[in-house]
This record gives structure tokens, C-alpha cells and sequence, in this order.
């Protein structure tokens, strides 16, 4: 689907003669969103719900009725294998009026990529009347096979019940895997990259960990942030360590991200050990 966002609906309204503060602009977004976008949800499919047809997978929008006349327009689907989020396509196109609730059959294998048994999430395009942007909303994971025999069954019971949750898409590359750091060196980069896929709407902390020497344990060293955070497409937070915190040649470190999915479910991502002396 061609992409007209609430990002770009507020910058087209947002009108300064002067440099933009981000505060202001993130307003504008909030707006905008809560205007046109609020009151819209994807009831369906459910968490982890189960189709053994994949040419028949319901899935179902409601709303609260406004003065803004609304239709669902498309409806795309991403393929979740390993942790990592795959568009497909768009198998349903059309413009279905959504006045309560819209409930639509959609076969996914219109779409080249889907498997005999595998996990699958719908972005559902909502079109306002004329003067407002489009609104996209992401469903819980499903899974579907493409068959009905019993090995297609038994795959997706063995599936991952993590990935059912919403907790993928997001990926710690900062620390690097092995590095060595030193106090010397400043303050460390955690840089954190958000699939737009990704359920992960929130971040609400970040934490140091460390493995203990000659055991499978971990401990928590220090929290490094805590709050509330938007779930953007990269986001870079720098980490003093406290004076004191040391670990000998063969203890690593790693980082502790909790985030919070749009269904409310909350998940734990981490990065790669690194070395800090």
C-alpha cells in the first residue's frame, strides 16, 4: 500500500515561519492521530488464534462512530519467522465501509511467501473522508498452514509463543558483540533499531546486566533509564556507569531493553555481551 501517514498528514498541516521545536511538532502528530485515528482498532484475528485454511483468515476492525466517515481500504501481511518481520503483499483490497465494525475474510495466499505453518500479522488500512490522512493499525499474530494434514498441524503448535506476544522487531546493534570498553572512553552508545512491523510501541527501561564468572547466571548492575518512550525506528540512549562497576576479563555485559506492545503485552530484548573495565 502506498503510504500516507499521520506523520506526514501533521507536517502538511503544520504551518511555522520559524525552526520547528520537535515538541511542537509531536503535538501536532498527537492531534492528528487522536482526531482522526482514535477509537479505531483490530479485534481480530486473537493472540496466537489458529487457521487451518489460510485462504479464510477473519480479520475484524471496530470503531466508535465520529463525524469522520471512514472505509477499509487494504489490508497487508508480513510473515514473522526467526524474530524477524517479512512483507508479503497485500491480499485484500477493496473499500468496505466502516461504520461499527468490519469483519472481512482474507485469503493469504494471494501473496507469494507463506509457508506451511507459520506466524502472520495484517496492517489494516483505514481511509478517512477526503480531508484526512490514512490510519494503519497492526493486529495481534495469528498462524496459519497451508494445509490440513497432521505435520501442518503439529508445526504450529511448535511455533514460538514469544513471537505470538508481539515481542520482535526490535534489535539492540550497540554495544557490538565482544566489545571492550573503558571508563576512559565516555559514555556508551545503546543504540536500539525498531522494525516498523514490530507491535513494540513503548519502551519503559533499560538495564545493565552482567553474566557471572563460571555459571549460566545473570545479575542486574544498574538501571540505566526508566520512563516512557515512544518506540521510533532508531533510538540512541548513552549510559554512564557508575564509578565502581567492574567486572574481571571473562565477566560480560549486556543491556536489558523492556518494552510494551500496542495489545499491552510487555517484552524483554537484549544486546550483545560486550566488556567494560
Amino acid at each position: 500500500m502506498r503510504l500516507s501517514t499521520i506523520v506526514t498528514y501533521a507536517l502538511a498541516m503544520f504551518v511555522a515561519t520559524a525552526a520547528v521545536r520537535a515538541d511542537e511538532l509531536d503535538d501536532e502528530i498527537a492531534k492528528a492521530k487522536d482526531k482522526f485515528c482514535g477509537g479505531i482498532k483490530v479485534t481480530g484475528p486473537t493472540k496466537g488464534q489458529q487457521f487451518a485454511d489460510p485462504t479464510k483468515v477473519q480479520v475484524t476492525v471496530e470503531r466508535e462512530p465520529n463525524a469522520h466517515a471512514k472505509t477499509v481500504n487494504g489490508v497487508d501481511v508480513y510473515s514473522v519467522v526467526d524474530g524477524q518481520p517479512k512483507y508479503l503483499g497485500t491480499p485484500w483490497k477493496g473499500s468496505y465501509n466502516l461504520n461499527t465494525k468490519a469483519s472481512l475474510p482474507v485469503d493469504i495466499t494471494k501473496v507469494e511467501g507463506t509457508q506451511d505453518a507459520s506466524q502472520y500479522e495484517f496492517r489494516v488500512w483505514v481511509r478517512n473522508s477526503e480531508d484526512g490522512p490514512d490510519c494503519t493499525l497492526m493486529s495481534q499474530v495469528f498462524r496459519a498452514a497451508a494445509s490440513h494434514s497432521n505435520d501442518a498441524s503439529y508445526a504450529m503448535q511448535s511455533l514460538d509463543d514469544n513471537i505470538d506476544r508481539g515481542c520482535f522487531g526490535i534489535d539492540l546493534t550497540k554495544p557490538t558483540i565482544g566489545q571492550k570498553l573503558k571508563a576512559s572512553d565516555g559514555p556508551i552508545n545503546i543504540n536500539i533499531q525498531h522494525d516498523s512491523a514490530s507491535p513494540v510501541d513503548q519502551y519503559k527501561s533499560i538495564e545493565l546486566m552482567k553474566y557471572i564468572k563460571d555459571s549460566e547466571k545473570k545479575e542486574s548492575v544498574q538501571k540505566t533509564w526508566e520512563g516512557k518512550h515512544d518506540a521510533t525506528e532508531l533510538f540512541t540512549f548513552k549510559d554512564e556507569i557508575k564509578d565502581g562497576i567492574t567486572a574481571s576479563d571473562n565477566e560480560a555485559f549486556f543491556y536489558k531493553l523492556t518494552g510494551v506492545t500496542q495489545h499491552g503485552e510487555e517484552c524483554e530484548f537484549f544486546s550483545h555481551p560486550f566488556y567494560y573495565q
